[in-house]
């Protein structure tokens, strides 16, 4: 009997906390207008990514990543994903990563890595999406996991545009083979 009696009151006790909660939760700010905007654009087609991305090195603050066109094998599926190259260096920190990329007709891109670094040696592995969204020639992007719509490319293209950092060309690979040479 007591057990019941405490099973019934923690279930009380359980329902009066949720509606407590819910009572004190605040209210969601106004939503973002990018977000907005990005929402009613038409998510991004494999193929447009694909020449969006491949042959290029979209450079970071410390690094970039190469977005190869050339398709790779991986297991015993046939070629089918792109290879991906990426170099960070922040002083005497470094860190590269080996791997895939693709795209899909949903507007997401993906790049599959093992991260390797001079503070952890054994590959990481890392998976990074991205979201893309279009309507008229400007181009929404965001991170799959969090993060916010921002545009990645105005129509017409402006000089502060993500989409900028995107440069033609492989301009990582050397430097990750130079890492992986030198034993780091």
């Amino acid at each position: 009997m007591i057990r019941k009696c405490f099973t019934i009151a923690s279930a009380v006790m359980f329902a009066l906390l949720l509606v407590g909660n819910a009572s004190a939760a605040p209210r969601p700010k106004a939503e973002d207008p990018i977000a907005r905007l990005a929402v009613k654009a038409s998510p991004m087609k494999a193929n447009a990514l694909e020449k969006l991305y491949a042959g290029r090195t979209w450079k970071w603050t410390s690094g970039g990543g190469y977005f190869s066109a050339e398709k790779t094998k991986v297991w015993l599926l046939p070629a089918s994903r792109n290879k991906f190259a990426a170099q960070v260096r922040n002083g005497t920190h470094w860190s590269y990563a080996e791997g895939t990329w693709r795209a899909t007709d949903d507007g997401e891109l993906c790049m599959r890595a093992s991260w390797f670094s001079n503070d952890y040696r054994a590959g990481t592995q890392a998976v990074t999406c991205f979201l893309h969204r279009e309507t008229n020639g400007v181009i929404y992007q965001k991170p799959s996991i969090g993060g916010k719509w921002y545009v990645f490319r105005n129509n017409p293209v402006r000089k502060d545009d993500e989409v900028r950092k995107l440069v033609n060309g492989d301009r990582v690979s050397t430097a990750v083979a130079r890492i992986k040479a030198s034993g780091r």
